[in-house]
């Protein structure tokens, strides 16, 4: 019965990737929020999250490349803000590893999830690293859930200073979700603050801008039940978030407060490929509204 159901799952994946975008886009929003969606003309932030997939601003590809958008951060906000990095390759074998320090972290510049926290490279496979790292390269992202923004990138392996506690744990996430509505009215905030991302049980807890708890949150995601961290660093955070993403009508900035300073890890234009559901749901369409339609970039006005 195991394999059957196994059998079912493999010939259903096959027929999903082979899917037009035209058929493509409408079955997996059904899929996900149970719904037909208006994705042609979006009201909705989840409609306008998933248009953005399919009809990308071509700007969207240097904000999620993560070896270009240091160039945007940089004029946007400062040099300050950019964690420091000691290498960036297009290939990568057992002699890279020799300009890098013994503490650092490996990414993919091209994709959501390609990272690798290296506490000390002695005591690592650095043939069997150099070959996970030329695989994230020959992956495209693009066509995992079809956000076509990635398409453009030319992969890269970014090596990074790893901002790392004295246990050897990296700071916890702040994602900064910024809505602009446009007309003169002021941006929308909402806050994901992250917890122990690379354990087994990582948490997720939503604020509004005021650090008052959200009276909503993506759904499946468990929340930690606990009070906001209060650190230094929040007011800084959400100065240059609403900066950042200014040009926009939606910009996700993740942040981290690590040794008494504020860092921008990166930027997303399509929050979990269109797979966080809003609860309750009408707030789908309440964030909907805040969200600057038809998507513009104001770049350079």
């Amino acid at each position: 019965m195991a394999s059957l159901v196994a059998r079912i799952k493999k010939i259903r994946r096959a027929i999903v990737k082979r899917m037009p975008d035209p058929v493509y886009y409408p079955y997996r929003y059904f899929q996900i929020y149970r719904r037909v969606g208006s994705l042609a003309q979006p009201e909705r932030y989840s409609e306008k999250i998933f248009y953005r997939m399919r009809h990308p601003l071509p700007v969207f590809s240097q904000l999620a490349d993560k070896v270009a958008v240091r160039r945007y951060i940089a004029e946007v906000v400062g040099e300050q803000y950019l964690v420091p990095v000691f290498l960036t390759c297009d290939r990568v074998n057992r002699e890279t590893f020799d300009a890098l320090p013994d503490t650092f972290v490996m990414k993919a510049n091209h994709s959501a999830g390609q990272t690798r926290i290296v506490h000390d490279k002695r005591s690592e496979d650095l043939d069997a690293l150099a070959d996970l790292a030329n695989g994230w390269m020959k992956s495209d992202f693009s066509i995992r859930q079809r956000e076509k923004h990635y398409r453009s990138i030319a992969p890269r392996i970014i090596f990074e200073q790893a901002l790392l506690g004295p246990a050897g744990e990296p700071p916890d996430d702040y994602k900064f979700n910024v809505l602009n509505p446009g007309g003169g009215e002021e941006s929308f905030v909402f806050v994901q603050y992250v917890h122990d991302r690379f354990k087994d049980v990582m948490t997720q807890d939503f604020y509004l801008s005021d650090l008052t708890p959200a009276p909503f949150r993506f759904r499946g995601l468990k929340p930690s039940g606990k009070p906001l961290p209060v650190v230094d660093g929040l007011d800084e955070m959400m100065d240059i978030a609403r900066k950042l993403a200014a040009p926009f009508g939606f910009l996700r900035v993740d942040c981290y407060y690590y040794a008494g300073r504020v860092y921008v890890g990166e930027l997303t234009v399509t929050p979990g490929a269109g797979m966080y559901a809003l609860s309750p749901p009408h707030w789908d369409a309440a964030l909907g509204a805040k969200f600057r339609w038809p998507d513009t970039c104001e770049l350079g006005r």
